[in-house]
Parts: structure tokens; C-alpha cells; sequence
């Protein structure tokens, strides 16, 4: 995956795992920051609030920058650290599993619990879609109506779009493009005349 890619999750996906008798339900989804997770992991814990236990694990930022496990409760490394690993072993970012398990009657065992986390983390992952995002950085262009259409059409042309325009006596365009087109285009655009302002 090149730097101005990552690979994420393109919506929501469960999948379950069963075993002795405990019921292990996984919640895949991707995520833009701890508190969209934070919301979502509320959400299924609220939904899903007669099970024992709620564990997850995300990834956040480029090159697993950022990430996070949680036992909730089981022993430790035994069910934030299995799920953990199925999202980094897909190598996803801006993505989360939660993972809710309904108890049995059996214990399971740590090296059982380490299985049945990652299994369920495994199926939810397993029944969603990943998909290739683009990093982008932003600018802001103030030029004249005749080169709007111009500004458009290059944000496009390097993975990009126009955020939103202010439209008065001037186009001042909010563009977001492929960071690594970033510093060209800005270049290129003042050359031709643009004012340009790298946030």
C-alpha cells in the first residue's frame, strides 16, 4: 500500500463463533476516531446487554500509528489481543472489532478464550469488505471564477475534491487532494498566479 493509501473496513459486518456451549459474536467496523468507536461500542453493549463480556480492539492512523485492545474483564491478553491481531495481520487502520461473548457454563481456558476472540474477530472481519482509502491533506485556493473549473478538475485528477466553496467577488475553494500530491499542486497553482493556503 503505497503512503498516500490504507486499507479499511467499507462498512459494518458481524460474524459468530460458538464454543462449548459460549456464544462469541464479533462487530466489525471502520471507525474515524476514539469517540465515533467509543459511540459504537456503546451502541452494541446497550444492544447486546445480557452478554458477560464486550472486548474490542482498534486501529487508528496510518502504519497502525495508534491502537487499542481491551479484555473487558477476561483474562488478561486473552480477548483484546486476539482481535487486535486479526485487524493488524489485515493490515487495516480506522477500523475496529468488538467482540461480545454470551458464557456457556464451561470455562474455556486462557488458550481457549485467545481462540474464540480471534475466531469471532476472524468471522465479522471475514464477512465485511475491505477497501483502499486515500490520505489526503487540505488546501485552501482563492482565485477568480475562470479558474475554478480548473481547481476542480486537478483536485480530481490527484484523488481529490473541492470540500466547499465560498462564492462572493473571489472562489475561495477548500480542496482536499493526495497527500503526496499536496506540495506540487500548491506549487503548481501559485505558479500559475492561485493564491494557495496549506493548513
Amino acid at each position: 500500500m503505497s503512503a498516500d493509501r490504507y486499507l479499511t473496513l467499507a462498512g459494518e459486518s458481524t460474524g459468530t463463533y460458538r464454543e462449548k456451549a459460549s456464544k462469541f459474536i464479533g462487530y466489525a467496523f471502520p471507525i474515524s476516531d476514539e469517540a465515533g468507536f467509543r459511540a459504537r461500542c456503546e451502541a452494541i453493549a446497550k444492544a447486546e446487554h445480557s452478554a458477560r463480556h464486550c472486548c474490542y480492539a482498534w486501529v487508528l492512523g496510518p502504519d497502525d500509528a495508534r491502537h487499542r485492545a481491551n479484555d473487558a474483564g477476561e483474562p488478561a491478553g486473552t480477548a483484546g489481543r486476539p482481535i487486535l491481531r486479526q485487524l493488524q495481520a489485515r493490515g487495516l487502520t480506522q477500523a475496529a472489532v468488538v467482540v461480545v461473548r454470551y458464557f456457556g457454563g464451561t470455562l474455556l481456558g486462557k488458550a481457549g478464550l485467545v481462540h474464540a476472540y480471534g475466531e469471532a474477530a476472524h468471522a465479522a472481519l471475514d464477512a465485511g469488505t475491505t477497501i483502499a482509502r486515500v490520505v489526503r491533506g487540505t488546501l485552501t485556493v482563492t482565485c477568480g471564477y475562470e479558474h475554478m473549473q480548473r481547481v476542480k478538475r486537478d483536485a480530481v485528477l490527484h484523488d481529490g475534491e473541492v470540500l466547499y466553496a465560498e462564492l462572493t467577488d473571489r472562489c475561495v475553494l477548500h480542496v482536499a487532494v493526495a497527500l503526496g500530491a499536496l506540495e506540487a499542486l500548491a506549487a503548481q497553482w501559485r505558479q500559475d498566479g492561485l493564491a494557495v493556503d496549506q493548513k
